[in-house]
């Protein structure tokens, strides 16, 4: 059975009331029939109200956990870039940094990257060629949008300037620039990965 709205309630309840013959009482349905009336509008508004209040406390709930939207980037890699990746990401780690996901660490590269100007970018080239076989496969990895947005910015900077990577071949620059800069933090070594990482690293 359906649920009667406050409208039909209050409808039903002033009539099923007894009236007396006075004028008095008749004036105190008036005043309540006027209050269930005010009554229903409120919940009216409030129910056109409660999307977006839930959407307004999803959104701090997510400022006050530090979370972010994020999407999904496919980059491609070769096993040699995608090892030495993963060792650079553990030995940021243990150098101290912050990164404590794989997916962080990607996302912080391309960061890194992005906010390098197209000179920056072009003096630091290693932009690799398109190979004749296909030695590697797609790595998914989910990143910030805001990061993406800032990707997307760079690389339209880098073809105004006259370098013209695709997506995959910018971010897989980024990551060759990050293992450089890995190794030199490290020693010039990096750790041997394990066959799988952990999914985070807690200190």
């Amino acid at each position: 059975m359906a649920r009667k709205s406050l409208r039909d309630r209050n409808t039903a309840a002033i009539a099923n009331e007894v009236t007396p013959s006075t004028d008095e009482p008749r004036q105190d349905i008036e005043v309540r029939q006027e209050h269930f009336e005010a009554a229903e509008r409120l919940e009216q508004e409030e129910a056109a109200e409660a999307p977006a209040r839930k959407a307004e406390r999803q959104s701090k709930a997510r400022v006050k956990s530090g979370a972010e939207d994020t999407a999904r980037l496919g980059i491609y890699l070769t096993p040699v870039e995608f090892d030495d990746a993963r060792a650079s990401y553990l030995a940021d780690w243990a150098n101290g940094g912050d990164a404590d996901t794989f997916a962080r660490w990607i996302a912080g590269a391309l960061d890194r990257h992005a906010a390098r100007t197209p000179k920056q970018r072009a003096a630091r080239d290693r932009l690799r060629g398109r190979s004749d076989a296909r030695t590697g496969s797609t790595r998914s990895f989910s990143i910030p949008t805001s990061t993406m947005q800032r990707m997307r910015a760079a690389i339209t900077a880098d073809q105004q300037a006259g370098r013209w990577p695709s997506d995959s071949a910018w971010c897989a620059e980024a990551i060759a620039l990050a293992v450089d800069d890995a190794r030199k933090a490290n020693g010039g070594t990096l750790p041997t990965p394990p066959v799988r990482l952990p999914n985070r690293l807690v200190r």
